[in-house]
């Protein structure tokens, strides 16, 4: 065998072992680029997943605070009704003052003070802006104002105050 016969085989060797490398890398690379994109694919599909429940539970909150808000409003429109309800009340009440028979009110008023104060009872008849009649025996008070009376009626509406509303 001749040195060039011989450069040749180790050439052609050289070369065919050059090629069979170059193809494993090749299949390696496409393997790894394959397994790379199976992966990014996943943590693709799920971050998608993750970014579309968050955006419900972003939603859900939206929705809560757009629905508390809207309690809010419908409280705040009660409370408003119920506080125009008692002013309607007491305003109701001290134009008794103005009736002809205010004064027989009055006598039953002190009259009802007497009886669960005693007869010693300290009457104070029409106090100014309230109406009615307050009295004290000692440490004990009853209050018959007629603002108080209205307050009262109102807030025994308790249960039926919500029919009010519908």
């Amino acid at each position: 065998m001749s040195l060039d016969t011989a450069s040749e085989a180790l050439l052609a060797d050289a070369r065919a072992q050059a090629g069979a490398v170059l193809a494993d890398a090749d299949r390696e690379a496409a393997e790894r680029l394959a397994d790379a994109h199976a992966r990014a694919e996943a943590l693709i599909a799920r971050a998608r997943e993750q970014g579309e429940a968050e955006g419900r539970i972003e939603r859900g909150r939206e929705e809560a605070l757009e629905s508390l808000l809207a309690r809010t409003d419908v409280l705040a429109a009660r409370r408003r009704a119920y506080e125009e309800l008692r002013r309607r009340a007491r305003g109701a009440v001290l134009g008794l003052r103005d009736e002809p028979q205010y004064g027989e009110l009055l006598d039953r008023l002190a009259a009802a003070a007497r009886r669960d104060l005693g007869a010693g009872a300290q009457i104070e008849l029409d106090p100014p802006g309230l109406g009615g009649v307050r009295a004290t025996a000692g440490s004990r008070r009853v209050d018959y104002t007629l603002v108080t009376l209205a307050d009262r009626c109102v807030d025994e509406l308790g249960p039926r105050l919500p029919r009010l509303w519908t």
